[in-house]
């Protein structure tokens, strides 16, 4: 946990990695996968505490249920390491072959088992090592595979430490040598731009609007949030683009059409192009409703939240356990999900590429959209989850996207961190989380692709796949170490 935000000690990463692939090569298979099981339940039940906030403090459900489904979610994910242990170790005892682990069938396995978990029953893609390098020249493979690669090069970083250990001396300079020439490599891609600007900078400003979950819905701070947004706009003039969060206003659009009417009035005084907005939208056709962006002024369009939350936003249970939620009254209805292809919000002929809060950290959803987006616009409430570090980790993952696809990320959240984010994943300006703040900037629209642009995760697994075949093939010619 703490190689990831707010902690930031990048390097814990690498070296828990280099104790995992250890043992898989000095321990038997069953002790090793308890071993990583053990580590991953560690991980995610300390780094996961947040979910605390969002389930008892704020959702009311007793501490007893709270505390037993953070549990059963760390174990699920702590059972993919399970795995990628027993394969690993199983692996190892077969060959005895610690240059075939280390630098093949460990590394590819791990990106494997992280790429796995990352779209299984919905995914969850907390903690892919990747992200733990973002202040880091090892995040300069993103543009290239994506989270995924990064992941893969610090996996083959740590199996080269191990091996520099374990080995003789000419094995040693070996593997010392190969690392030398992977973090050079590493820090010399810095310098490659893959995108370029597509026109001049545009000026945009980010509000973060902090009001409290518990009193977000309440009838009598409806009226009040509804004003707090509007007067956002009276200090605002010609600018180019204005971005409130996820569900900023608390409704659904059709309820609330005269405040909407009114904010276009402000938009076209205030020579605004375009706000886009959170607010729940209302399906005609079946009654459902969704968590949209909605687009006012120069673009009329409305995106759709594609990717839900599970038992946050849809409940994949039987109706005997959803009757049980409404009894105790907890969150129970589902919330429609979005098309997968809809149309993108433009300013100026600048496409945006529009994600609400949680699905933007699954990087390969959003390519649908490029090349033709000139910047990424994410829009989120981190206020499930109190004054806690969810936030920070939360950004440090939507940071990568801007990486992977060479374009800025402009970012509005309620309580979280609301920020620009330049194409490289540097943060160009950013606001105090969990205060009232209106951020004020610009940004470049980014035209080009990126090799991720073209590929996503195709390339990383297909270079996977590739060393786990080579070095199959290896472990059955090459003399046992």
């Amino acid at each position: 946990m703490l190689a990831f935000e707010p902690f930031d000690v990048s390097m814990l990463s690498i070296i828990s990695i280099c104790y995992l692939f250890y043992l898989s090569i000095n321990q038997p298979p069953k002790i090793v996968a308890q071993c990583f099981f053990c580590f991953a339940l560690v991980l995610f039940s300390s780094g996961l505490h947040w979910l605390y906030i969002s389930i008892h403090t704020v959702s009311g459900a007793p501490i007893w249920l709270t505390i037993l489904l953070i549990f059963l979610l760390s174990s699920l994910m702590a059972l993919y390491y399970y795995l990628t242990g027993l394969l690993i170790s199983k692996i190892y005892h077969a060959s005895q072959s610690k240059s075939l682990i280390l630098l093949s069938i460990g590394p590819a396995l791990w990106v494997l088992m992280e790429w796995a978990r990352g779209w299984l029953l919905s995914g969850f893609p907390w903690f892919s090592v990747g992200y733990s390098q973002i202040n880091t020249f090892l995040s300069n493979w993103a543009p290239i595979g994506g989270i995924y690669m990064v992941s893969w090069i610090c996996a083959i970083s740590s199996g080269l430490l191990v091996l520099i250990y374990l080995s003789a001396k000419q094995t040693s300079t070996k593997a010392l040598f190969l690392l030398l020439v992977l973090l050079c490599t590493s820090w010399g891609m810095g310098v490659i731009q893959w995108t370029e600007p597509k026109s001049d900078k545009l000026n945009v400003s980010l509000v973060q609007g902090a009001i409290e979950q518990e009193k977000k819905w309440l009838p009598g701070e409806f009226g009040n949030t509804l004003d707090l947004y509007k007067k956002t706009l009276q200090s605002e003039d010609q600018l180019d683009v204005v971005i409130w969060p996820e569900v900023a206003i608390p409704a659904i659009s059709k309820n609330v059409k005269p405040y909407l009417n009114e904010i276009s009035t402000i938009l076209e005084k205030k020579n605004i192009q375009l706000l886009l907005l959170g607010v729940l939208t209302y399906n005609e056709a079946n009654g459902g409703v969704r968590n949209s962006m909605m687009a006012l002024g120069s673009s009329d369009v409305v995106y759709h939240k594609r990717h839900l939350v599970p038992f946050g936003e849809y409940f994949p249970v039987p109706n005997i356990i959803r009757s049980w939620l409404k009894r105790m009254g907890l969150p129970n209805r589902d919330i429609e999900s979005g098309a997968s292809i809809q149309d993108m919000p433009q300013v100026n002929e600048v496409f945006i590429a529009p994600t609400i809060c949680y699905e933007d950290i699954f990087g390969s959803e959003q390519l649908g959209y490029f090349p033709e987006a000139n910047v990424l616009v994410n829009i989120t409430n981190n206020a499930w989850f109190g004054k806690s570090i969810a936030a920070e980790q939360h950004f440090q993952m939507s940071r990568m996207r801007a990486m992977e696809v060479g374009r800025y990320l402009l970012r509005s959240t309620n309580t979280g961190v609301t920020a620009i984010v330049d194409p490289n994943g540097r943060i160009q300006k950013r606001s105090e989380p969990f205060t009232f703040s209106i951020l004020k900037g610009t940004f470049v629209p980014m035209s080009g692709v990126t090799p991720y642009t073209k590929h996503g995760d195709s390339l990383v697994l297909f270079l996977i796949i590739l060393s786990l075949v080579l070095g199959y093939y290896w472990g059955i010619r090459r003399p046992k170490e």
